[in-house]
């Protein structure tokens, strides 16, 4: 299984080009274990920030609880000084005969121990009970069973906490008349052991104070102080301490929460901040941590394209120089100024290229004499075809002026001699085998004279020539011979008269060369022939077939303009044929 799986890797490796092994090289060696190492980094900066976060909003917390501590202190201080003096214990203990002695005492206590209903607490309000029927209720001191039914009364002796804290929404006691929110401190004032009848104090403190105290803190985060069932104390939207306690808020988010508990009282302080760890983080770090990463994103494409450059680059270069040729030589390439391996593959490029030159040198200078001597062989071919064309040609015409000289007179035949004159003195030398349009047309106008003596009426013609083309040069006898075969397998054949029309025109970059009949024509099959013979013609194809002239003709031109000359016929029997030559332009005289 290994195997195959390193099998298959090696596979694919090599299937890619180098720039691309590079490029999967530097994802998976670089840029996924940066990644990767920036994703720790950035995890553990945001778990530090968020203990931080943690930790202040810890801190908070501590400082709300500490805040509520702090307002109770006094208080509880207070209640406890009274809780421990055996002055009131004896007071609320006395059983008195006559509300005259209750009085009595009661004066006699306040002189003693300067005992006031606040005890010097702003706000406050300090209530004692005790199951002591003779007591009469005013002034600070009540009769427990005139409020057995109480529920803060219930709760504190329901559990076996001395001291409890408690809130109610109410009318308080004695000259309270307004419903209003209290913040209770219950103690049982027992002093440890059970002496004399049940005793219990109630400290009434301000609500608003401990709301104020709070907001001292200036705390931006939202605090929330609940019980088991009501919301307690906030710094955020209260109703005021007129308003019956709220229902613990249900909160979609809770930043922190601590449980707390102050003289037997569960409380919760929630905190519900705005800026969460995410944020905090953003704010602390995002701007470094974003450059950090586009630094490093950025060298390492820096360095990407270095290695690039110094690698993909100057291979590619030398791939590009292969095989470069000027006037078939193989051109060295320059160097690129390295010492690593790529440098030695340019020399030794330099090197195969050097050898390669000198190998050309020697194979150029045999082919050389390949060509000079198949030169000689195609000039000799040419002598052959030469010596084909001058018999068959000069045969028809001497034959046309025997036939006339048995039907005229001597004067016609001496013109026609003289047109005969014409021709040989332009062929009569093979020394050049190529003329311009402009004489070979004056050979054209001489044959049409005379095959016109020959054929009357049964002949016209038409010679249309740009003068544009007039100086191009082609091989003797190219178009005379397409001229003769129109008149002796096109309008001869023919018992009506005929016409022959030879245009000569440019077109782009080429001459054509149109010669056309309104002979017999020929059939398809012999039509198909020809062209088939004139796309692969040859001095042996030519051996022992009809149209050696025109074959003769069209491999002249093939000869002469390196195989680019293009041949086409078209022809219908009873109708006529067409001949057009395409040649590209010759050299002008």
């Amino acid at each position: 299984m290994k195997e195959k799986l390193r099998a298959g890797i090696r596979e694919y490796l090599d299937t890619l080009k180098l720039n691309q092994k590079l490029r999967h090289l530097f994802v998976l060696c670089v840029l996924i274990p940066m990644t990767i190492t920036d994703v720790i980094i950035l995890t553990s900066a945001y778990r530090s920030v968020a203990y931080d976060v943690e930790s202040e909003l810890e801190q908070t917390a501590t400082s709300v609880e500490y805040a509520l501590q702090k307002h109770l202190e006094y208080p509880a201080n207070i209640a406890h000084n009274l809780y421990k003096s055996r002055v009131v214990d004896d007071f609320l203990n006395e059983q008195y005969v006559t509300p005259y002695d209750y009085y009595e005492a009661y004066f006699r206590l306040r002189g003693v121990s300067m005992f006031d209903a606040s005890m010097g607490i702003e706000g406050a309000r300090i209530s004692m009970f005790a199951d002591n029927p003779t007591i009469l209720n005013g002034s600070g001191f009540f009769r427990m069973a005139d409020y057995a039914d109480q529920d803060w009364m219930k709760e504190l002796f329901a559990g076996d906490e001395t001291r409890r804290l408690m809130f109610e929404y109410g009318t308080g006691m004695e000259s309270d008349t307004k419903n209003k929110r209290r913040v209770l401190l219950l103690l049982k004032m027992d002093m440890g052991v059970a002496t004399g009848c049940k005793k219990a104090l109630r400290l009434d403190l301000d609500f608003s104070d401990f709301e104020d105290e709070l907001r001292k803190l200036e705390i931006e985060d939202k605090i929330y102080v609940c019980d088991k069932e009501n919301l307690i104390f906030t710094n955020y939207d209260s109703s005021g301490e007129q308003a019956p306690f709220e229902k613990s808020p249900v909160l979609d988010r809770i930043s922190y929460k601590k449980e707390i508990s102050l003289y037997g009282r569960k409380l919760a302080i929630s905190i519900v901040s705005d800026q969460n760890e995410a944020t905090v983080f953003l704010m602390r770090n995002g701007g470094m941590l974003l450059t950090l990463m586009a630094l490093n994103i950025i060298m390492l494409f820096f360095m990407m394209a270095i290695l690039e450059r110094s690698v993909i680059h100057r291979i590619k270069y030398l791939e590009n120089s292969f095989g470069l040729m000027e006037e078939g030589r193989m051109l060295r390439i320059a160097k690129t100024g390295g010492k690593d391996e790529i440098e030695g593959l340019i020399d030794s490029y330099n090197n195969m290229a050097d050898r390669m030159n000198e190998l050309m040198n020697t194979v150029y200078r045999d082919r050389l004499r390949e060509q000079e001597m198949d030169i000689a062989r195609q000039k000799a071919e040419l002598l052959a075809l030469h010596s084909q064309i001058n018999p068959h040609f000069l045969f028809n015409v001497l034959e046309s002026l025997r036939m006339h000289s048995l039907l005229k007179g001597e004067k016609e035949t001496a013109e026609m001699v003289g047109k005969l004159a014409i021709m040989e003195r332009t062929y009569v030398n093979w020394g050049d085998d190529e003329i311009s349009i402009h004489k070979e047309m004056d050979f054209v106008k001489a044959y049409l004279a005379l095959q016109k003596y020959r054929f009357g009426d049964r002949l016209s013609y038409s010679l249309e020539v740009n003068d544009d083309c007039a100086n191009v040069t082609i091989p003797k006898l190219t178009i005379v011979t397409f001229v003769e075969n129109a008149c002796e397998h096109g309008v001869e054949k023919k018992a009506a008269p005929g016409w022959i029309f030879v245009r000569i025109f440019r077109r782009e970059e080429n001459v054509i060369i149109e010669v056309e009949d309104t002979g017999e024509g020929m059939s398809a099959a012999e039509a198909e022939e020809i062209r088939k013979r004139a796309e692969h013609v040859d001095i042996q194809s030519m051996q022992g077939k009809g149209h050696v002239g025109i074959m003769n003709a069209i491999l002249r031109l093939q000869l002469v303009s390196d195989g680019e000359a293009e041949f086409e016929l078209e022809s219908e029997e009873g109708m006529g044929t067409t001949v057009r030559i395409t040649i590209p332009t010759g050299d002008e005289i």
